[in-house]
Parts: C-alpha cells; sequence; structure tokens
C-alpha cells in the first residue's frame, strides 16, 4: 500500500528547535587527530566532525563539535584492550564546543589535527543533525576496529548523503586515515584542508628553523642561563630575536598545559613585553617547514606480501596479511615518523624440498616507540611485542613458540629532518614451547642499529643484538638484521632481507602491497 506522507502531523519540539538555532550549521568539517601512543583508544588516530555555525564563520574555535567515543570502566591496558576488541564498552555521542578539543589533543596530547571542510546543502545539514538528535540517548556497541569513532562520523555523513555509500567500502576494519582518504577520494566533497599543529609541533618548527647560535640562545633562556632582556640575545637581529622569543612563548604555554592546571598558561609580562618591541613585516618572517604530513598521503593500512626466500636448509615462498598498520621500514608520510604499530600480522610459508606449509610468525600487536633524544624534553624510546614466532636459533623442524616482550631504549636523530637514525634497546623476553626444555625460557636482550633514508624511496636497517635466556632453558646467542627497502610507489614496496639467529641464516626477497 502506497504510504502518503501528506496525512502526518508535524510535530514540534521546542528544544530541539532551540539546539539547531544555536548551531545555526552553514556547513561541517571531518577532523583527523593524530597518533598518540599513550592513549590505546588513539593510537590509530581518531576522526571528529566540527558543525560550523553561520554566525562563527571567523571564529571557528567557538563552534560545536560531534564525537562518537566509548565510555571506558577501566584503566587496565589489557582489560581496556579485550573489551574494545569484543564491543564491550558503551559507544555515544557527544556535542560539545570544539575549543575544549583544541585543548586535549591540540595541546594536553600535542596532537596536530587536520581539518577537512566538507560540501554539504543546508537540507542534507538539516537531515543530519536531526540523526544526531536522535541518537543523544542510545549508544553502540562500541568495537575498537570494526564500530568505531570513524565508523559512526562515516555513518552521520551518509546519512545527509545517502548516495555516498562510505561504510560499503571497508571490510574487517575501518581504520580512521583511511577513513579521510576515502572522504577525500569523493568528487567535490572536500572544499578545503587546514592543519592545526599543536603547540609542541609549533615550538619544533620554529627550532628546526633556528642556526646552532640561535638553538644555542634557545637553550639558555629556557634553562634561565640567560634572561630575555640579556644584551647576548639583543645581538641578534630582530627577526632572529622573535623567532627565539616565539619559540621560548611556546616552550612556556606547553610546559603551563602539562601541568594540567584549572588556569591558562601564563607567558610572563617581561617575555610579552620584549617580543611586542620587535615590529616586523610578514616578509621578514622565517619560513617554517611542516613537521608532520596529512594522513591522506599515507599508504593503506592494510598489507599483503609476498616473498620468496632461503634458508640453512631449502628454498620457500612466504605469504603474509595483516589489517593494520604501519612498520618503520615503510615510507612514513602521513604517519607518525619515528613510530611502528603491527596488528594480527600473518605469515605462512611453504617449503619446497620438505614440501610442508608451516606458520612462520603471528603478530598479535607489537607497537615500536623511537623518541629522538631532545635536549628539552627526554623521552625514552620503549617497545612491546606479543606474537608466535619460529624458534630460529634451533632446529626442530620450523617449530612455533608464543613470545613476550617489552623493551626500553634510546634513540638519536642529528636533526629533525636528517637521514640517519640510531636506536638502542634492553629488552625483556620470555618464550613459550614444548620444544623448549622446561617448555619455556625467559631472559632479555641487548640491540642497537640504525636507519638510514637514501632518498625518499630507498630506506636500509642495520640492527644487531645479544639475547640471553637465564631461567627454564639456558641460552644466550647473537642475532643481525640488514634489511632494505625500495618503494616504488605509495602502496608498493620491495625488500631485501638478511637475518641471522645464531648460527641459522635466512635471506628473503618480498614485496608489499598496501591497500
Amino acid at each position: 500500500m502506497k504510504f502518503d506522507a501528506t496525512r502526518l502531523k508535524i510535530q514540534t519540539c521546542d528544544r530541539l528547535d532551540r539546539w539547531i538555532n544555536e548551531l545555526d550549521p552553514v556547513s561541517i568539517t571531518l577532523v583527523f587527530a593524530s597518533y598518540y601512543l599513550n592513549n590505546p583508544a588513539s593510537m590509530f588516530g581518531h576522526t571528529l566532525i566540527r558543525i560550523d555555525s553561520r554566525n562563527r564563520k571567523d571564529k571557528k574555535l567557538t563552534n560545536y563539535g560531534a564525537n562518537y567515543a566509548a565510555n571506558p570502566d577501566t584503566d587496565n591496558p589489557f582489560l581496556y584492550a579485550w573489551k574494545g576488541l569484543t564491543g564491550s564498552f558503551e559507544g555515544r555521542f557527544a556535542i560539545f564546543p570544539y575549543y575544549t578539543k583544541i585543548q586535549e589533543y591540540n595541546n594536553l596530547e600535542s596532537r596536530d589535527l587536520w581539518e577537512y571542510e566538507l560540501q554539504f546543502t543546508e537540507d542534507q545539514l538539516n537531515t543530519m543533525l536531526l540523526h544526531l538528535w536522535e541518537l543523544g540517548g542510545t549508544y553502540f556497541d562500541y568495537y575498537y576496529f570494526q564500530e568505531n569513532c570513524s565508523y559512526h562520523v562515516l555513518s552521520l555523513l551518509e546519512i545527509a548523503r545517502p548516495e555516498l555509500r562510505l561504510r560499503d567500502q571497508f571490510f574487517f576494519s575501518v581504520i580512521p586515515a583511511d577513513t579521510v582518504k576515502l572522504v577525500l577520494a569523493q568528487d567535490n566533497l572536500v572544499k578545503n584542508i587546514v592543519y592545526r599543529p599543536s603547540i609542541l609541533s609549533l615550538m619544533n618548527q620554529k627550532r628546526n628553523s633556528m642556526t646552532s647560535v640561535e638553538k644555542k640562545i634557545f637553550q639558555d633562556i629556557v634553562e634561565a642561563k640567560i634572561s630575555i632582556n640579556s644584551d647576548t640575545l639583543t645581538l641578534f637581529s630582530a627577526q632572529s630575536q622573535a623567532l627565539i622569543l616565539d619559540a621560548y612563548m611556546d616552550y612556556l604555554q606547553y610546559i603551563g598545559m602539562r601541568q594540567k592546571s584549572d588556569h591558562d598558561a601564563k607567558i610572563p609580562h617581561s617575555v610579552l613585553l620584549a617580543r611586542s618591541r620587535l615590529q616586523l613585516t610578514d616578509e621578514e618572517e622565517k619560513s617554517i617547514a611542516y613537521l608532520t604530513s596529512p594522513p591522506h598521503l599515507g599508504h593503506g593500512a592494510d598489507r599483503f606480501r609476498i616473498g620468496m626466500g632461503h634458508n640453512d636448509q631449502e628454498p620457500f615462498i612466504e605469504f603474509a596479511y595483516r589489517p593494520a598498520y604501519h612498520d618503520l621500514m615503510a615510507r612514513d608520510e602521513g604517519y607518525d615518523k619515528d613510530s611502528e604499530i603491527i596488528f594480527m600480522d600473518f605469515k605462512l610459508r611453504y617449503f619446497f624440498e620438505s614440501e610442508h606449509v608451516r606458520l612462520d610468525q603471528v603478530k598479535f600487536l607489537s607497537i615500536t616507540a623511537l623518541n629522538p633524544y631532545d635536549s628539552l624534553f627526554i623521552k625514552p624510546s620503549w617497545r612491546i611485542n606479543f606474537s608466535i614466532d619460529t624458534l630460529r636459533d634451533r632446529d626442530c623442524n620450523y617449530c612455533n613458540a608464543i613470545t613476550g616482550s617489552y623493551g626500553r631504549g634510546m634513540s638519536y636523530r642529528p636533526t629533525f629532518f636528517s637521514s640517519l637514525l640510531l636506536f638502542s634497546f634492553l629488552d625483556l623476553r620470555t618464550e613459550f614451547s614444548n620444544h623448549l626444555k622446561q617448555d619455556y625460557r625467559f631472559g632479555g636482550s641487548m640491540e642497537a642499529g640504525a636507519y638510514y633514508d637514501f632518498n625518499s624511496h630507498l630506506r636500509i636497517k642495520f640492527s644487531g643484538s645479544y639475547r640471553t635466556f637465564f631461567l627454564g632453558e639456558h641460552k644466550h646467542f647473537f642475532t643481525s638484521h640488514v634489511v632494505t627497502r625500495y618503494a616504488y610507489s605509495q602502496n608498493l614496496d620491495m625488500r631485501l632481507e638478511f637475518n641471522r639467529y645464531d648460527n641459522n641464516t635466512e635471506s628473503i626477497f618480498a614485496i608489499n602491497y598496501y591497500f
């Protein structure tokens, strides 16, 4: 039977009318908050939308934002991960002043924001807001990799423009950076892209553009070795003084925000006065190179790998797939430059002479954060790994062990854009297998290595480690690794690897495709 919509009586709601009038939408903006390894829910980035008001065109921070997020009921990282994977958290939409998210993401967590202004008609915006109003009192089961922040933000966009069918493009995982790429790929959907760096990024951009002498003066001011009224500072040009003072004000703001005070970070009047005396034109300001790149330039989160190799006994062919996310040998455009997150990386090998298919490795979760030494903010590098791996230091017909490790270390890069990155780690490591004496072994390792970029396409890694196990099965041995990567394009690279474990050696040539 045909439905006659004209017979429906239009209902009015004063609260809804006041809400829409307050928002007064003229456009919406998709916002991507960059990666934050200190929070499991934000390791892959985060997306939200900003509702741009007609009356706040020149005051974007006073607009409202809409965010979908889990309401966690635990601080335990392992329980948090389990509940996030199994949909045990409630996920809800929330409306908030946009500047509160700037304070949280941009300032407190030092995360850069990328804003993608979208093209919607007023009728489409109204439809989206009506749906958002309906969702205010309900919740969805939150799934970390599927029905997450990005999935539900895409659903809002589809409500406004159903023909987009954005969620249909994802099968296993919905990664925030991939949703940004998908939105950008739609015809006439993205009008403008704005980069909003964090306070820390602004300061580091200025530091990176300083000469070595300017950096020394800036460091001395931070460490209170000299004052801003020192004659030493006045010996510099007005342009250099302005650069140093601007970086110092960024530093004071960052330190004030890190203290999590209820009051805004205060910059001393003497600093403001000294800066105000320096009258510079825009042409005299030093150009600053951005230290991060937008997420839509990154490779795909999924990776398929095929390789050919040979060990001491026989040749093999290797197949691997992972749904997320990024490793340190891949091109880092669009990603955190010095970090690695690998999730559910499955690797199979077929050995030609023995005619067997073996599970070579499963990386359930592997995270590495290389924090290059900074005289202002000294942060250790760290890494963690949970996996099933082949016991490569012994001949047991490619037997497997359940492994776990955690390490702390140091890394060093001469300058932010330097091609060289040095690193070292001390790790605790445990392995469980019925092929080991007493079925387990526990110990540690020391590793040192380097990454070097010849150009944007070619990267090489050298590393060596000494492993020792002193509980369970006792053993100690050396390992060494050399990996060369050539990136043919954003989503295709080739790698040549040489690995040695104790007395066992293997070499592999592999092709990786990201999608």
